[in-house]
Parts: C-alpha cells; sequence; structure tokens
C-alpha cells in the first residue's frame, strides 16, 4: 500500500484506533494535515502513520518520566508518595502553563 494513499477520515481514525469524532479534533487541532476534497477530507497515509509514531513515542516518554526505581528494602508508602509526586510534575506540564 503507497505512502501517499488517501485515506477518508474514517479508514484514519480506524488506523489510528481512535473515532472519527477524536479523528475530527485532531485534524481541527492541526495535528493531522488534511486535504478538503468538496465538503470531505482526506488525509495522507504517511501523515496519520507518522502522527501515530509521535504520539508512541510521546506515550513511552511519559512512561518513562513516570516510572520511580523501586528498592525492595525502602518503605512501599515512600515508594507510592514519590510516584504520586512525579505524576502530578508530568500532569502539570502535559497542561502547560496557566
Amino acid at each position: 500500500m503507497p505512502s501517499s494513499q488517501s485515506l477518508t477520515t474514517e479508514q484514519a481514525a480506524a488506523l489510528l484506533g481512535v473515532s472519527r469524532a477524536t479523528l475530527d479534533r485532531l485534524l481541527d487541532q492541526g495535528k493531522v494535515p488534511f486535504e478538503g476534497v468538496g465538503s470531505q477530507r482526506r488525509v495522507l497515509r504517511r501523515d496519520v502513520l507518522a502522527y501515530r509514531e509521535q504520539r508512541r513515542q510521546e506515550q513511552y516518554e511519559a512512561l518513562a518520566a513516570t516510572s520511580v526505581p523501586i528498592d525492595e528494602e525502602a518503605d512501599i508508602e515512600t515508594t507510592l508518595q514519590t510516584l504520586r509526586e512525579v505524576r502530578k510534575e508530568v500532569a502539570a506540564r502535559r497542561r502547560g502553563p496557566r
């Protein structure tokens, strides 16, 4: 299948594993490029795959950022508290400046 293949929003949503409404929101936000064909929107397969890869990298980075080393000798409550603090910090960065 050529990477320049044009997909409908329904096909692109299925490829990403999201609803069409979610894909429409991504298109409106400019996160996935598209072109208008009449009253419909079309996306290139390579753009959908690039967005999927970008999201995977962001997810892997988020997982790495929220991990904490677990010492078998450490108190479990201390470890859980550290994990909560890291998650709060990541959530605050994701929300951005207010």
